[in-house]
């Protein structure tokens, strides 16, 4: 399991995670374009170490200006590796767009998931998490992300932090390199210049902890009288027991004897602006490489796994508030958590630069906190663990309106949530078979209305994370017979309709459906006749830039087939 010593609106969102801008002129071979879309290489029949689904970031036209962050170099140990960045010379700026590239490989062997992380001036600028190797079989990966919104700390030297903390030793034995650096596509008559924040502030400074339900990440900010739009990048990922959050149990309940967490079964993230609620974003449940049982995810791994999407979250309705000049505190919150959670979050502001000033203040907000129902009255314990049903509902609602006075006359931004979210968790335990059963589905709906003298942009965004899965154990002389289920989407789309009347729809879906057997020795401590078998879709389709698919199948842990088409 990882842990640091182990194991945007949805258009932000989806242009971080698919690049939709113009074809790239080529700064390493990535596949061709289609339908404005960088395809990854596709994997061929027998691959056994990583088979990619989801599409790199698209370039503008053009060859970039490098600026490297790391060289390649392996790690080992728990502390950070610092290093120092400084802008190329040869493209001052101003750019098109900003990229991340970042290869990992680890050595075959045996060793943890471990979670990946690069900071520059506290800022986040990528997180995930590693490719378990296997005995014979060392992984290699290369991530990418739109970094073009940090454009405006990217333009001065600064001082970074990568994070990969990796333990070494007679067991764990697999060593993991890594190296990262930027790209920089300057502006042209083709390619515009990016309309970037020009303030970029971590609140997190990196990394923070968050290990029970009254933690929060805090921060006082101090931000121009002129700021027109607010929003705050977050990132928060359960480590150690609360990375499985989904299949955690009320506190009640919990034993750490047994390896029961605590805390129930539902996570997200809740952004509070000096004491009152303002934002939610849902949590994507994670599957790490190591997750559930290793042989679910190579060759293919989890949605996301290996390249964590930020949430982003629209404050804009209270830069009428935070226009003052005094300090407002901001803070982040994960309700449930019960041992850890890593949050990194990054303000971003953009300024009305014709306005040495803007006014407003907050229409209303009725974002209140979650409505729950747990029921786990036929849940008994004993010796063998739990037997029984606990179901978890949560449902959230409620809007945050504000106007803001600017240069280009009134704007009113209200914000809409709509959280549903239910968790169904089944247990059967004796002395000859243990079984766990856990049916989820979380749902977000945002509807983000922005009101000026051209008239109303509406963007509805939607989220929806159902999760499947089921374990068996089933008592042998030697150890158990061990058999994993899993069934995970993630799926968003996005609506948007312009001010006169044009709308362009926006949809992501990414499912994945392994299936593990295999027998853990108790002696070896470790899996025999061990295999997998998975399916993964992934689907991207755009009413103005067309469609992109791929599916790939997995038998015995290799690739079967892949294909490309909607």
């Amino acid at each position: 399991m990882p842990s640091v010593t182990r194991h945007r609106s949805l258009l932000s969102v989806l242009a971080i995670a698919l690049g939709l801008v113009a074809p790239m002129a080529a700064a390493r071979a990535q596949g061709p374009v289609l339908a404005g879309v960088v395809r990854p290489p596709r994997p061929a029949p027998g691959v056994n170490t990583i088979a990619e689904v989801e599409p790199r970031v698209a370039r503008p036209p053009g060859r970039p200006c490098v600026a490297p962050l790391f060289a390649p170099r392996q790690f080992e140990g728990v502390e950070p590796v610092a290093f120092s960045y400084a802008p190329p010379a040869d493209c001052p700026g101003p750019w098109a767009k900003v990229v991340l590239e970042a290869d990992f490989d680890v050595t075959a062997g045996r060793q943890f998931d471990r979670t990946a992380i690069i900071h520059l001036g506290g800022v986040n600028l990528y997180y995930g998490t590693t490719m378990e190797p296997r005995r014979a079989i060392a992984p290699a990966w290369h991530v990418e992300r739109d970094v073009t919104d940090y454009a405006a700390l990217l333009a001065r030297p600064g001082a970074g932090e990568v994070l990969i903390a990796n333990i070494v030793n007679e067991t764990y034995t697999g060593r993991l390199t890594a190296s990262a650096c930027l790209l920089f596509y300057p502006a042209s008559t083709g390619a515009p210049v990016s309309t970037a924040p020009q303030i970029v502030q971590p609140i997190s400074d990196g990394l923070a902890k968050l290990s029970k339900d009254q933690d929060r990440l805090a921060r006082s900010v101090v931000l121009p009288t002129n700021v027109e739009r607010l929003v705050l990048d977050v990132i928060a990922q359960g480590q150690a027991d609360d990375e499985f959050w989904y299949d955690c149990v009320p506190d009640a309940l919990a034993s750490e004897k047994e390896g029961r967490c605590g805390g129930g079964a539902f996570r997200q993230v809740e952004v509070f602006v000096d004491g009152q609620r303002a934002g939610l974003a849902a949590l994507f449940p994670w599957v790490f490489t190591g997750g559930i049982n290793p042989y679910l995810w190579f060759p293919v791994p989890a949605p996301e796994t290996l390249n964590f999407t930020p949430s982003r979250v629209d404050l804009t309705p209270f830069a009428g508030l935070m226009n003052d000049g005094l300090p407002h505190r901001i803070e982040v919150a994960v309700p449930g958590v019960r041992n850890y959670y890593l949050v990194t979050a990054t303000l971003l502001a953009w300024r009305d630069e014709r306005a040495a000033s803007t006014s407003g203040r907050l229409l209303r907000n009725t974002l209140g906190a979650a409505r729950e129902k747990t029921e786990a009255r036929r849940v008994r314990t004993d010796q063998q663990g739990l037997n029984g049903r606990i179901v978890t509902r949560r449902a959230q609602d409620g809007e945050v309106a504000g106007v803001l006075q600017t240069s280009h006359g009134e704007v009113v931004t209200a914000v809409r949530y709509a959280m549903s979210f239910s968790n169904r968790q089944d247990y059967v335990s004796n002395d000859k078979v243990q079984i766990g059963r856990v049916r989820q589905s979380t749902r977000m709906r945002i509807l983000t209305r922005r009101t000026d003298a051209s008239g109303t942009v509406k963007r509805l965004e939607t989220a929806s994370y159902p999760l499947n899965t089921v374990t068996r154990e089933t008592a042998t002389p030697e150890g158990t017979d061990q058999t994993a289920d899993v069934d995970l989407t993630l799926a968003r789309t996005e609506r948007e309709v312009s001010s006169d009347g044009r709308i362009r729809f926006r949809s992501l879906s990414n499912r994945v459906t392994p299936t593990a057997r295999g027998q853990f020795n108790r002696t070896a401590r470790r899996f025999q006749n061990a295999s997998g078998t998975s399916v993964q879709r992934f689907r991207f389709e755009d009413s103005e830039l067309g469609c992109y698919g791929r599916t790939v199948v997995v038998k015995d842990n290799a690739v079967a087939a892949a294909r490309d088409g909607c």
